[in-house]
């Protein structure tokens, strides 16, 4: 039987709302290919004091096995400088059909080096679509959502990474006790040490249901937009323009140099509707 892994992130010790998500999608793909769904945790302490409120959690989304490989202290930021050598040695013990991790900071640093080991096809931030003849297919905009790049797993003759947009799917649920595999050894001396910790102030951004934008056009306005926002109970986002004109603050960038969103809803007020902003907003909003 094929393996689907999910990596999993953590906010302390349990797992993040973006992670469950991925699983959730992983556990749909799982139950239509007739797949395995496993779960991969990185955890610094010893097994015996694993995290169970963790692995129950991941139970109940819907993980077939969660696979406890050996990785940093709690609280270090999700890298590849110090979560990759974790997840490699899961994919090394349970290899994968499909790898999927959240597209977040941490999943996109992640994901492409762990193609690259697999030797598999990347595919970042696809619409995934289930055909009625059991293939699995992926779709992607390209060359600035001029066109549209389908991937059928089944013709894939190699491992697919992909990484999925938070805010775009939803959690699973599971009812059996998933099986728990703890991999040997011990996590390498950190390569990395925090010196300092900040705040996002566009974190909510990420997940947010609402978003509004406030483009370049909106010059003196920008006040109103705030107001719809708040009215709307959304989030505000900023086009490049607008950021570099003052309007909102520079981590509420939407577009291709700034973030990606997933909302149910998107109003854009006084922006232009440029390729590289339409970028930043998920084909699935």
């Amino acid at each position: 039987m094929a393996n689907i892994l999910v990596y999993i992130e953590l906010n302390g010790d349990r797992p993040t709302a973006s992670s469950l998500e991925a699983l959730g999608e992983g556990r749909r793909m799982a139950t239509f290919l007739g797949a395995s769904l496993c779960a991969v945790l990185s955890c610094d302490v010893p097994p015996q004091y694993a995290d169970d409120d963790a692995i129950a959690v991941l139970s109940r989304h819907g993980a077939d096995k969660v696979v406890l490989s050996p990785g940093p202290p709690l609280g270090l930021p999700t890298l590849h400088a110090s979560h990759g050598h974790s997840l490699a040695a899961a994919m090394d013990r349970v290899p994968p059909a499909l790898l999927i991790l959240a597209a977040t900071p941490g999943g996109r640093d992640l994901a492409p080096r762990a193609a690259a080991r697999l030797g598999a096809a990347f595919v970042p931030e696809p619409s995934v679509e289930y055909g009625p003849h059991g293939e699995l297919v992926l779709t992607r905009s390209v060359y600035g959502r001029t066109y549209r790049r389908r991937l059928a797993a089944d013709d894939c003759e190699r491992p697919i990474v992909m990484t999925l947009t938070p805010g775009s799917y939803a959690p699973a649920r599971g009812c059996d006790e998933a099986e728990v595999l703890i991999l040997g050894g011990t996590p390498p001396l950190p390569v990395l040490e925090e010196t300092a910790r900040a705040g996002d102030p566009a974190a909510a951004l990420d997940e947010a249901r609402i978003v509004v934008t406030a483009g370049a056009g909106v010059g003196p306005h920008f006040p109103l937009v705030e107001e719809l926002a708040q009215a709307l109970g959304g989030e505000i986002g900023v086009t490049r323009a607008a950021a570099q004109l003052g309007l909102g603050h520079p981590a509420r960038e939407v577009g291709a140099s700034g973030r990606r969103v997933a909302p149910r809803l998107y109003v854009a007020c006084g922006a232009s509707g440029s390729r590289e902003h339409l970028a930043g907003v998920s084909a699935d909003s």
